[in-house]
């Protein structure tokens, strides 16, 4: 709009100014038209008197008459007139046919001035002779010059008229095209303002509508977002932050963000504030927030600075998504993968121990054999060494069983016993196990729990796990051992299908295990006590059990807090339990079975 206000200002200073100078052209040619007819009139008198004092002198009026000596005077008077007209016109801004006319009129006049002086001289000779040669210059040479200067005069009078009529008419065009002008200029510009104004007040409604649109978007958007002052307090917050932090907007805004943090993340909520006034952007991935209810949640969250139209900092624009189901099937995949991994080490090392126990069966067959048939040939001599060498053997006999028990390659006898009535009938086995400074705790389900295993293996798994328990507590403590159903959902973290199922555990308040022993507990031949005190092949052969009966062993354990077993075993289809489960549970955290 300025720019049109400088144009059509220029136009009426353009118009005023060429109108003037045509005024002033049309004013000068004017001028020049008026001393040219002045000087033309002027001529003719200047003939007249001439001719007037030359016919005095034919007649013979004396010099000194008044009539002859005025006529003179006033012909003097004319001449210098008219010299002086044709200066003044000289003075005019001629054009070059104008100035040849005045230089015509000039040389013309002054010729005819001399001619005059010699008609004087020749009247004053009053001689025949002279004066009839004054009366040939009157009428011969001086009226030639004299024409010439008038001549001269009138034509220059006739170009100072049609210039002056070309100015006025020039003028008037000047006058026409400057109104034209302004008028164009002013049409245009008034167009160009109402296309601009149009086209301003069309940009405006839409860059209205776009951020009622980007608005909705925002409003509408399943992440949170939500804009802060550079102090952290909440200026805007949609609805998607409401659904995910449980706030309604006009409980947060207001509000300093530190309302959503864990305790631990203030020093870097802290950082972010301090970047965001430097005019830093953030991406952070997996932070612990805290909603309303007091649950955590962890979201993915990208932060920017955010500007005014001026471009000066006023705060910052956040964007969060809620990433915690996506962390829990991370984790869960994360289990399940490790699971897997322990599973096929331990298959790998089961198979291993299959071969060896094999051979090392046969060996021993062929060693105690030879034990019998040295007895036979020795008789009581060597008797003692024999049961020795004997017991020895039947004992390394049992670790290979043991072996291929992990390996699930030692076939058993299988029939559904109720796990409540084993726990109970080996109580008193345990009990004595675990010797007096150790405390049984035994609780049973109310309801029947009917599997389908071997009976013998199950009290081996009781034995293994409370005798481990035992050396875990060498200052003493208790043992509890409790079974229940527990009814397991689609988890893709489970290695069991959904259904109901037989749950032994085993716990103790002991010294625990740290996460590296946990991690291979299972394996044969791993144990953490004194060579001369385990084998490390008791939790390898409960693992083995378990795995042959169709179920899984977890352990949860931490140093200084105790270690708890957990078993689950398939509850046998043929004998149905009371429909209505004591308690529910999901798969916890440990390894496979």
């Amino acid at each position: 709009m300025t720019l049109l206000l400088v144009v059509m200002i220029g136009a009426a200073v353009w118009n005023i100014v060429a109108q003037r100078r045509a005024d002033q052209r049309v004013a000068a040619s004017a001028a020049l038209q008026r001393d040219a007819l002045i000087a033309k009139f002027r001529a003719a008198d200047l003939n007249g008197w001439q001719t007037g004092y030359a016919f005095n002198a034919i007649r013979g009026v004396p010099d000194a008459t008044t009539d002859t000596v005025g006529m003179r005077a006033k012909f003097l008077t004319s001449a210098e007139a008219l010299r002086q007209d044709l200066a003044r016109i000289g003075a005019h801004d001629l054009s070059a046919g104008e100035r040849r006319q005045l230089v015509t009129a000039e040389n013309a006049f002054a010729r005819f001035m001399e001619i005059d002086e010699r008609i004087v001289a020749g009247y004053r000779a009053r001689t025949p002779a002279m004066m009839a040669a004054s009366d040939d210059l009157v009428a011969g040479e001086a009226l030639e010059w004299f024409d010439r200067a008038a001549t001269a005069v009138d034509q220059l009078a006739v170009q100072a008229q049609a210039e002056t009529a070309s100015d006025a008419a020039a003028a008037r065009t000047t006058s026409t095209r400057g109104l034209t002008l302004m008028v164009v200029v002013g049409l245009t510009c008034l167009v160009i303002a109402t296309v601009l104004t149009w086209t301003a007040a069309r940009n405006l409604v839409n860059k209205a509508r776009n951020k009622a649109i980007l608005a909705a978007i925002v409003e509408q958007s399943a992440d949170a977002t939500l804009t802060l002052a550079l102090d952290g307090t909440i200026t805007t917050w949609n609805s998607g932050a409401e659904r995910l932090y449980g706030y309604t907007a006009g409980e947060a805004i207001g509000r300093r963000v530190a309302m959503l943090l864990q305790p631990d993340t203030e020093a870097r909520h802290a950082g972010v504030l301090k970047g965001l006034a430097d005019g830093i952007e953030f991406q952070l991935e997996e932070t612990p927030r805290r909603r309303k209810d007091g649950t955590e949640i962890f979201v993915s969250t990208n932060v920017w600075p955010l500007r005014d139209d001026d471009g000066r900092l006023i705060g910052g624009a956040a964007t969060e998504r809620d990433v915690t189901a996506r962390r829990r099937r991370e984790a869960e995949q994360r289990i399940a993968d490790e699971r897997a991994a322990r599973a096929a080490r331990l298959e790998s090392l089961g198979q291993l121990a299959s071969g060896v126990a094999h051979d090392f069966n046969n060996l021993l067959a062929i060693i105690l054999n030879c034990i019998e048939f040295i007895a036979e040939d020795t008789g009581d001599e060597a008797a003692d060494d024999l049961t020795r060498i004997r017991n020895a053997a039947h004992q390394a006999q049992e670790l290979t069983s043991q072996l291929l028990l992990f390996a699930k390659r030692e076939p058993t006898h299988v029939e559904i016993v109720d796990l409540n009535t084993v726990v109970t009938d080996a109580t008193d086995l345990l009990s004595r196990a675990i010797g007096a400074g150790v405390t049984l705790r035994c609780h049973t389900c109310s309801r029947a729990l009917p599997v389908y295993a071997n009976r013998s293996r199950l009290d081996q798994i009781l034995l293994n796990l409370v005798i481990n328990a035992r050396d875990a507590m060498p200052g003493g403590g208790f043992v509890a051992i409790a079974t229940s159903i527990v009814e397991l959902s689609e988890d893709p973290a489970q290695p069991l299908p959904p259904g109901r199922y037989a749950q032994l555990t085993v716990s103790d308040n002991g010294i625990g295990m740290s996460a590296e022993v946990k991690d291979r507990l299972f394996e044969p031949f791993f144990t953490t006590k004194p060579a001369d005190q385990g084998t490390g092949l008791g939790l390898a052969t409960v693992y083995g059990i378990v795995g042959d009966a169709g179920g899984t062993i977890t352990v949860d354990s931490t140093l200084g807090a105790g270690t708890t077993f957990r078993i689950l075993l398939p509850l046998s289809p043929f004998v149905r339990p009371e429909p209505a489960p004591e308690h529910r549970t999901r798969s916890s955290s440990g390894l496979p079975g």
